[in-house]
């Protein structure tokens, strides 16, 4: 009796063990066809493209294919920095250099030329409202911004004399194509001395329709750095800027696209700035090989100031009709 239960028990072991090895080969394999499956999935080659660049030839071009340096500011920087201005953005980037004369207005010198020979755009288009060459870069919010473009180097081929330094152009933000979407988001920022800016952006997105909104407000309190001088460093101030971008596509080869952008600022009452600009831009794909974009752009830069009972005055309008062709 107890060879036979030795016996029964050996049967039964060699049984249980037998199992528990076919199940363990079972898991193994089924596991290593699993992965060889993800692996045959994931296995496609994906190419990285390189970042594109509209700024140095006008037209959409790898940065690695450029003749000439050409440095670009992210949305992922911009956000990091924190920053509510373009002039704080520029202060962080090298080989650049930022004067302000008394009118507070920051001038931008590249390759150590003047800087009003440095072509400030806002999606191609100029910026005006100079002051001794300078431009105001606090009224240009970094709202709704998708990266800034800076080409050092003489652009006069392309944007005329006033770019012989360089040429920062301001990309925004466009709504994604083929795809229905709406957004909707607000933000807000609190500093020293009072300081609030607020943002608000609007997305939408439906087939040919496209629709962007921003608006951003942004103001602060008064200071003084050298109380025994009368009056302050820096009246308190108030701006506000908005911005409105359309584009319609009506077929694959003609697209349709206008921007608004207005900004107002007033500064101890008696200090006034007003810019806006208004752009309409058509893209006709003739051929494959050719294309022709028409562009009408319209800017108007105004300020006003009164000091010790007289009045200042200073206003500059463009117009600006243009057709490009474009040949690959």
């Amino acid at each position: 009796l107890i060879n036979i239960s030795r016996y029964i028990c050996r049967k039964l072991l060699r049984m249980f063990l037998n199992r528990v090895v076919v199940l363990f080969f079972l898991v193994v394999t089924s596991t290593l066809i699993s992965q060889n499956k993800v692996v045959e999935k994931d296995s496609v080659k994906v190419n990285a493209l390189d970042e594109i660049v509209i700024t140095a030839t006008r037209t959409i071009r790898q940065l690695s294919s450029l003749p000439m340096p050409v440095s670009i500011i992210s949305k992922k920087q911009i956000q990091k920095t924190s920053s509510t201005r373009l002039k704080d953005i520029l202060l962080e980037q090298t080989r650049i250099n930022l004067v302000t004369d008394r009118s507070r207005f920051t001038g931008v010198q590249l390759q150590g030329m003047s800087a009003e020979y440095t072509m400030i755009l806002i999606d191609g288009v100029p910026l005006i409202g100079r002051s001794s060459g300078n431009l105001d870069l606090n009224r240009i919010t970094v709202n709704n911004i998708k990266q800034i473009e800076i080409v050092k180097g003489p652009s006069s081929s392309l944007y005329g004399s006033e770019a012989l330094g360089g040429v920062i152009n301001i990309i925004t933000e466009k709504p994604k194509q083929n795809t229905t979407s709406a957004d909707l988001s607000f933000f807000t920022r609190v500093g020293a001395r009072d300081e609030l800016d607020l943002n608000g952006n609007f997305v939408y997105r439906k087939t040919k329709l496209g629709v962007i909104f921003g608006l951003n407000s942004n103001s602060g309190g008064a200071f003084d750095l050298s109380p025994s001088i009368p009056g302050n460093t820096s009246e308190a101030y108030q701006n506000y800027s908005t911005n409105l971008q359309l584009t319609y596509k009506f077929s694959d080869k003609i697209r349709f696209l206008t921007s608004q952008r207005y900004f107002y600022e007033s500064q101890n009452i008696v200090n006034t700035q007003c810019d806006w600009n208004s752009n309409f831009e058509v893209n006709h794909l003739i051929t494959e090989n050719l294309a022709l974009d028409y562009t009408f752009y319209a800017t108007r830069f105004k300020t006003e100031s009164l000091f010790d009972g007289s009045q200042s005055l200073f206003n500059q309008t463009l117009f600006r009709p243009e057709i490009r062709a474009t040949l690959n």
